[in-house]
């Protein structure tokens, strides 16, 4: 989890009165809490059935997809609209593959205009930038991973509240409070109690990879895209979703979600409104692999359940 180490500047100002004191937030632009949307009742199309095949060799995690392996994963359809799952433009599709020590996880992106600016450890790169995020999640947490064309990624990890208030998991829940980058995701309809998101968790062994088939910030190329490549092991995977830990097997289900944020950079009314809430930002529009209905991608009922596969 991140660390909470005590400001001896505000320690300073409080005084002997007190003993111990978090770090101020590092990201202050981030609100402290949202309300999220349920899942509409209204028809969606399925959820997509997507395999994850056994790696049959060492994989290179370096963003080239040149291995015989990639040529053999399942890739997934193109992302839909988040919203309705209609075809996205442009592209993005996403495949997995796995083996005793990791999930790996691959993104091909279609973008003729690459632009990134964002180069802050943890900053929530989609805002300003095109992104591809990766979504892990098990009964009570789950991981959330985004990155852009230049290689910069934040990490999330998630827990749900009420198991915890349930179990009388009263450590956990101190331990929650005291995370300094949080904020809070408000109870849905049915729910009790929401979901504190920890801005500054680090998955351990998170390996990544991004290749650029084109030139970035420089709107006189036609760019053809980017490429992206994760491993994530599933050791790391199991200090925040217990289900992971021990041994994968052939037959086993994870679940998934996979995200893009699209920034079109052409409707400047648009892009204005949107720099007003977040400055330099820029609208973005996403797509996902399976759709949620609304632009919430945040309901992991929605989610894919990959299977592990050999072959």
């Amino acid at each position: 989890m991140s660390t909470d180490q005590p400001d001896a500047e505000l320690l300073e100002a409080l005084g002997d009165g007190f003993v111990e004191a978090g770090a101020r937030p590092q990201f202050p632009e981030i609100p402290r809490w949202v309300r999220v949307a349920n899942v509409p009742d209204v028809p969606l199309p399925p959820i997509p059935a997507l395999r994850a095949v056994r790696a049959t060799g060492p994989i290179t995690v370096d963003g080239r997809l040149d291995e015989p392996v990639w040529g053999r994963a399942d890739w997934s359809p193109v992302f839909g609209r988040i919203a309705s799952g209609t075809p996205a433009s442009p592209e993005t599709r996403v495949a997995f593959l796995w083996d005793d020590e990791a999930l790996y996880a691959a993104y091909r992106v279609e973008h003729h205009d690459i632009r990134a600016a964002t180069t802050r450890h943890h900053e929530h790169v989609y805002v300003k930038d095109d992104d591809v995020e990766l979504f892990v999640a098990g009964a009570r947490t789950y991981y959330e991973l985004g990155i852009n064309p230049i290689n910069t990624i934040y990490e999330i990890g998630w827990t749900w509240l009420e198991p915890l208030v349930r179990a009388q998991d009263f450590a956990a829940i101190e331990r929650l409070m005291r995370v300094n980058d949080q904020f809070y995701y408000a109870r849905r309809d049915g729910e009790q109690l929401g979901r504190i998101a920890d801005l500054g968790w680090e998955l351990p062994g998170l390996r990544r990879a991004v290749r650029v088939d084109g030139a970035v910030n420089a709107p006189d190329v036609q760019d053809a895209g980017w490429t992206v490549e994760f491993a994530l092991p599933w050791a790391g995977l199991a200090t925040l979703i217990p289900e992971l830990s021990g041994p994968r097997q052939v037959g086993d289900r994870v679940t998934v979600q996979a995200y893009r944020a699209h920034h079109p950079r052409t409707d400047p009314v648009a892009d204005a409104r949107m720099a007003a809430q977040w400055p330099g930002s820029s609208e973005w529009h996403g797509s996902t692999l399976a759709p949620m209905g609304n632009a919430n991608v945040h309901n992991p009922e929605r989610w894919v359940r990959l299977e592990l596969t050999e072959g």
